[in-house]
């Protein structure tokens, strides 16, 4: 179960700048709207776990993931990476310490128990996990990602964006539709960049 310790409300990908610059001819009001949108598409394209009613994000937050397990598990997946850093982990009520009795994969958000200097085995009980996870500075391939999709959205305004043409002079022409205007899927392009990124969470499960 996660919880959110401390919530990030800047969740925005982009500096008004910065959307500004992609989508030059907008006021600021247009380009605030277009820029929460373009972060909650990725967002969700991205698989950030949610708490509640908390909207998710990419960017830095304090959290805390508890555990109840009924058998003996392998490997912990924590609900949001990357791992900035861990403030406390407690199983049955004891703390354990980073390094010794435990290591983290911080980029994957993966936490495995460590018995001497091998792996071992998270125990049946109650495991809370209390860390910092996401971006506080957003990386430069992400805001590229963003400001492409803003792009996008921009060039699709004031006409139908399920709507696209095929031609091929004297032989071809058509119109065909790929989707709705309110898919919340970003384009395979920026789907693509964001997994090679390793933006995409594969741990959440909602």
């Amino acid at each position: 179960m996660l919880t959110i310790v401390t919530e990030n409300t800047d969740r925005l990908l982009l500096t008004r700048a910065e959307i500004a610059a992609v989508v030059p001819e907008s006021d600021n009001a247009a380009l605030d709207a277009l820029n929460a949108r373009v972060s909650a598409l990725i967002v969700k394209a991205c698989n950030v776990a949610r708490a509640g009613a908390t909207p998710p994000t990419l960017r830095l937050e304090s959290v805390s993931d508890t555990f109840r397990l009924k058998s003996l598990q392998d490997v912990l997946m924590l609900s949001r990476m990357p791992v900035v850093s861990i403030a406390s982990l407690t199983e049955a009520g004891v703390s354990l310490t980073e390094g010794t009795d435990y290591e983290c994969d911080r980029s994957a958000g993966l936490l495995y128990r460590l018995s001497g200097t091998e792996r071992s085995s998270w125990a049946c009980g109650t495991i809370v996990v209390s860390y910092s996870a996401g971006w506080q500075t957003v990386p430069h391939d992400l805001r590229e990602l963003a400001c492409k999709l803003a792009t996008m959205i921009a060039s699709e305004a004031g006409r139908d964006a399920s709507l696209g043409a095929m031609e091929i002079p004297g032989v071809l022409s058509e119109t065909y539709r790929f989707g709705r205007p309110d898919d919340p899927l970003v384009p395979a392009e920026i789907m693509e960049g964001l997994q090679r990124g390793g933006y995409v969470n594969r741990n959440a499960i909602g």
